[in-house]
């Protein structure tokens, strides 16, 4: 992400970070052409998929240097109670706004980012722990599809192994994305209470008063679509050692 005050800046370094992704791209491509490469593509898309599982290890081993550093930690959702500076119609049950043009109606703020100290350890290896599991999730694309396209590129696409892969992969997805996001949830609210448990002179944030988990859906469909390409693949391995027999 590239961000700030100046639009012009900002469009010249996200120009020059496309520049650069492109080069690295463009040297895959060479590289997998100078090797002579089955698929000059499913060569390119595995190594951008190492090279993905390599940045989340490194974001991993960063998150667990921080965890036990005893730093300052950034929370991007620390749950909040906002009070919007007039009362809105949403807010009240008697008046209304009315005006020409575009007219706030209703506004809800219950998160906010944050950056907070002193913490416990029990705090730390909560969230710690829940952005581990959050990362290790993220992992998962780039290791499947780096295995399937080395399985592919080596002429055995339907290997045993690549269903073993797929079926760990939809366990891992649906254990690490969930148990991460309720331990992030539940982290938050807590550090939400502890900052915030005494109000800040004329501030309209205080802490949450009520807490609630959110599990998330996506977990269960995405492990649910890769547990039917796991059966796929062993039908196809199937499949495949029938016809090597034949031959």
């Amino acid at each position: 992400m590239v961000s700030g005050t100046d639009m012009p800046s900002v469009l010249l370094w996200g120009t020059i970070g496309l520049a650069i992704v492109a080069a690295i791209v463009g040297l895959m491509v060479w590289d997998a052409r100078r090797r002579k490469s089955p698929s000059v593509l499913l060569d390119v898309i595995a190594a951008m998929a190492r090279v993905w599982v390599a940045i989340v290890v490194l974001g991993i081993v960063v998150t667990i240097i921080r965890w036990v550093s005893g730093g300052p930690y950034d929370l991007t959702e620390m749950p909040v109670s906002l009070r919007w500076p007039t009362e809105l119609p949403c807010q009240s049950r008697g008046g209304g706004i009315t005006g020409e043009g575009a007219v706030l109606h209703c506004a809800v703020a219950d998160s906010a980012s944050a950056t907070v100290s002193g913490l416990d350890g029990g705090l730390r290896a909560l969230l710690g722990f829940g952005s581990v599991l959050s990362l290790l999730v993220a992992a998962v694309p780039g290791v499947v599809i780096a295995v399937l396209g080395q399985r592919a590129l080596t002429r055995a696409p339907f290997a045993a192994r690549s269903a073993r892969w797929l079926l760990v992969s939809a366990i891992v997805v649906l254990v690490a994305g969930t148990l991460g996001s309720l331990l992030n949830d539940v982290g938050s609210f807590l550090v939400a209470q502890s900052v915030l448990a005494e109000p800040i002179a004329d501030s309209p944030v205080t802490a949450p008063r009520a807490f609630s988990l959110n599990p998330p859906v996506w977990p269960l469909g995405v492990a649910l679509g890769l547990g039917a390409l796991s059966v796929i693949f062993q039908q196809g391995a199937r499949l495949q050692r029938e016809t090597e027999g034949l031959v």
